[in-house]
């Protein structure tokens, strides 16, 4: 039970005169969030995918530094009205729930898409933005940075655009994620800056409170997008969670999916697929937990 259910930090030190800011980053889906929250806090605390959504629900991921400590809320992307019916009512209500705790809001967009693509998402999401009764104060982060090289000026009317739609926007950062990465030092020291007095609520160490659990599956479901580019139609079960004697953790998990076909994609000839799969996201788990790990996936 204790690795299903999210971390809760009672008694811990908090340094003296702490500061906090809790941060809310919302989006459309695939601009990049989850990997920008994860070079930030310099560990996989959230999904990364190149499918949409693989983000669920409101993840809380840490970063802390000297007495200033950052709580991000990282959200699943900001489904427009057309597409609502679609999808499930938390996801598409999550990135906006997130607002009710947070001190600041990051705007996350990508500046390829922006300048190639048209704007559905966004427009709806700074319409929305407009209308929120209670305003805070925010960051625009164009990131992807690293596809639109030599046509940084061309965004400086869409930032010219959505300051006049939220006035609350308090400074603009260009970023890449992605090798080469841009901004980040710069995103990194302006977030720190926010810190108002307060107590931590998580120890300096800490980088999420997910359950560790929720860690392992949402780590093997990525590395399911990444590795077959299948479809959503496969489910896991958790069937196995053992500590063995040397300090290894056994995971052993069933993987379901709705079709013969799928499970012929999934397994490759002679194994070769689940293998692979099998031995990323044991290379994740184990990064991501700071321990060895053994991992069976069926």
């Amino acid at each position: 039970m204790t690795v299903r259910l999210p971390k809760v930090f009672k008694d811990f030190s908090q340094p003296e005169n702490a500061e906090i800011v809790k941060i809310a980053i919302i989006g459309s889906p695939n601009v990049g969030k989850s990997t920008l929250v994860n070079e930030l806090v310099r560990s996989a605390v959230s999904i990364a995918s190149i499918r949409a959504h693989t983000t669920r629900e409101r993840i809380r991921a840490v970063m802390t530094h000297k007495n200033k400590q950052i709580v991000f809320y990282d959200t699943p992307g900001v489904v427009s009205g057309k597409n609502v019916s679609r999808m499930n009512r938390e996801l598409v209500t999550a990135s906006w729930k997130a607002l009710d705790d947070a001190d600041h809001l990051m705007v996350v967009l990508d500046g390829h898409k922006l300048l190639d693509h048209t704007m559905v998402t966004e427009t709806y999401l700074f319409d929305r933005l407009e209308k929120l009764e209670n305003k805070i104060s925010g960051t625009i982060v164009f990131n992807k940075m690293d596809l639109i090289k030599g046509r940084e000026d061309e965004l400086e009317k869409f930032e010219q655009k959505f300051n006049q739609q939220y006035s609350k926007f308090i400074k603009t950062v260009y970023t890449s994620a992605e090798a080469p990465m841009v901004g980040l030092k710069e995103l990194r020291a302006h977030l720190f800056s926010l810190t108002q007095p307060g107590p931590w609520l998580y120890p300096a160490r800490q980088k999420s409170d997910q359950a560790d659990l929720t860690r392992v599956q949402d780590l093997i479901r990525a590395e399911i997008y990444e590795l077959l580019k299948v479809p959503y139609g496969v489910k896991q079960k958790n069937v196995g969670w053992t500590e063995l004697e040397d300090g290894v953790l056994r995971i052993d998990q069933d993987l379901i999916v709705e079709r013969p076909g799928l499970k012929k994609i999934i397994v490759g000839s002679n194994g070769t697929v689940i293998r692979d799969l099998t031995l990323k996201a044991r290379q994740l788990i184990g990064r991501a937990l700071s321990r060895r790990i053994m991992l069976n996936l069926q």
